[in-house]
């Protein structure tokens, strides 16, 4: 899946950090210029729908549990060697899967390989850096917006400019929405989605996992609840999609169903995130 060259930041090693600051009613937003709004319509009905859905508060958790919470989205996906919701107990959704055979790791690697040319932590994590995360991008495009410009737009060549402008314009709509979480949503859903993979077919030890996880679910405490989450991972997505090159809008309405189909049912299933179970790190970590 192609990234827009222009976004990258090339030789990145710093994390996002969890520290966002909330969004206040006083920002002067600046060269804000919100595209077509609909999906951000679209999206609010839907919060609306959730929480309606779904009325429970955050509830102390064990931190393995949230882990695997986190990659709710990965284990409604049939991904070969692992096993499926209909292949586990109760505690499906709570528990981190591991490959039962040596026949089930190697076809969950084969799968990993062809699918996602990941075959070891360090392309693991390179597919997530270059394929899956897309906050980084919201965050430049808040920076515009709050007065604080992370570099020069002039820089930009008349079709990195134009790219930019597009994406910066769509993200626009959902800044009521998700504010200055943006999409870490997303990025949280999907990195620990492939993370949940590489673990259960040894790709990731037990300590590689553990480290990895605990960052992101470091992150994840700027979200007040799985509905919160769960909308932010709608709007990444969204806009996840609307970077492809010639994405049309019957794309990203078939993207939008599944994504509300998979986020309703987490939310609706007392197993998964309508448990409320959530980990807070200690301060001390």
């Amino acid at each position: 899946m192609a990234l827009l060259d222009h976004f990258k930041k090339q030789n990145k090693t710093s994390k996002p950090t969890a520290q966002i600051a909330a969004q206040t009613d006083h920002v002067k937003l600046i060269d804000f210029h919100p595209g077509d709004a609909k999906w951000a319509e679209a999206v609010r009905d839907f919060e609306k729908e959730l929480r309606e859905l779904n009325t429970l508060e955050r509830r102390p958790g064990r931190k393995e549990q949230f882990w695997a919470l986190l990659a709710g989205i990965a284990a409604l996906r049939k991904t070969p060697g692992i096993p499926g919701p209909g292949e586990s107990g109760p505690n499906y959704f709570i528990t981190l899967p591991r490959c039962a055979t040596p026949e089930d790791t190697a076809a969950c690697r084969a799968h990993l390989k062809k699918v996602f040319g990941i075959t070891d932590k360090a392309s693991l994590l390179e597919f997530c850096k270059q394929e899956i995360l897309c906050n980084y991008q919201y965050q430049d495009f808040l920076g515009f917006w709050e007065g604080r410009p992370p570099f020069p737009i002039e820089n930009l060549n008349e079709g990195g400019l134009k790219l930019f402008t597009a994406a910066r314009d769509f993200s626009a709509q959902f800044y009521p929405i998700v504010g200055q979480k943006g999409y870490l949503g997303w990025d949280i859903s999907e990195c620990m989605g492939h993370l949940r993979a590489g673990y259960a077919c040894g790709l990731l030890d037990q300590e590689e996992f553990n480290e990895l996880a605990e960052y992101w679910a470091d992150q994840a405490q700027v979200f007040a609840d799985w509905t919160e989450f769960a909308v932010s991972i709608i709007c990444g997505e969204l806009y996840w999609e609307f970077r492809n090159p010639g994405c049309r809008d019957d794309e990203l309405s078939q993207g939008f169903e599944l994504w509300k189909n998979l986020t309703r049912f987490l939310l609706d299933n007392d197993a998964a995130w309508a448990s409320g179970l959530w980990y807070i790190p200690s301060k001390d970590c």
